[in-house]
């Protein structure tokens, strides 16, 4: 008798569930891609304006880190390699100062970010020549292009 009565309470409490979840309509979900997509862009944003921040602390301030220039500014154009691969369709949500005008206007956070990517390759290249009368000229065309996205595509605090 115990036994029916638990299966019985099973079935029960299984089609209360079964039920619920039926009638309760559809169930979004983000795709967990996109969150670890978002994820590591914005990581990969910090490091970036990390390596800015160290590259100016040695071109602008003469900080005396002058051998740790090179890797500072390989890692700027690495980073900016393809930026837009960063911001796919579907990664438009969560706590983020992308703008939606990334995907609303993509030639031109395409255009803005391959001018930085051209800034950030001229400046590593002085730095691989040692070209020392040009590090603060590229350094701030650098500076101007991510100032020139942000402008349009990212949110200001």
């Amino acid at each position: 008798m115990h036994r029916m009565l638990m299966n019985a309470r099973n079935i029960l409490v299984g089609s209360a569930i079964a039920l619920a979840l039926g009638v309760s309509g559809p169930v979004y979900s983000f795709d967990d891609g996109a969150e670890v997509t978002i994820d590591y862009r914005q990581g990969l944003m910090r490091a970036l304006g990390g390596n800015m921040s160290a590259t100016a602390a040695i071109v602008v301030d003469g900080a005396d880190f002058r051998d740790n220039l090179l890797a500072h500014t390989r890692y700027i154009v690495d980073a900016t390699q393809d930026i837009p691969a960063l911001f796919p369709e579907g990664s438009d949500f969560g706590e983020t100062d992308a703008l939606m005008s990334i995907w609303e206007d993509p030639e031109r956070f395409a255009e803005l970010s391959r001018e930085n990517h051209e800034a950030a390759l001229a400046l590593h290249e002085a730095v691989e020549e040692g070209d020392d009368a040009a590090l603060m000229p590229r350094f701030r065309s650098v500076g101007e292009s991510c100032r020139a996205c942000h402008e349009d595509f990212r949110r200001r605090d």
